[in-house]
C-alpha cells in the first residue's frame, strides 16, 4: 500500500481519522459485535465517505489490533 497516506489528501480522508470515526462509533454502540452493513449506514453520508476511505479505515483498525471480523460484524477487540 505505497498510497496510505498521501499529503495531498483531505486529512478527514486518512485513514487513521476515518478509522477513529469508526471506533467512536462502535464504542457509543455498546456492543461487542457490529454489522459492516449498519457501520456503512451510518457514514455513507459523511463528507469523508468513499469505498476507499472506509476500506482503509478498517485495515487501519484491523492492523493495530482494535477490530477483528467475523462475516458480516466487525468484532471490538478487547485486552485480555
Amino acid at each position: 500500500m505505497p498510497n496510505l497516506f498521501l499529503k495531498d489528501e483531505a486529512i478527514n480522508k486518512a485513514p487513521a481519522i476515518v478509522g477513529f470515526e469508526i471506533a467512536r462509533f462502535l464504542q457509543k454502540a455498546g456492543k461487542a459485535k457490529v454489522s459492516i452493513f449498519d457501520v456503512m449506514n451510518h457514514f455513507k453520508r459523511e463528507t469523508w465517505f468513499s469505498s476507499n476511505s472506509f476500506f482503509y479505515g478498517l485495515v487501519f483498525l484491523y492492523t493495530v489490533g482494535l477490530v477483528d471480523f467475523e462475516e458480516p460484524y466487525l468484532v471490538i477487540r478487547h485486552e485480555d
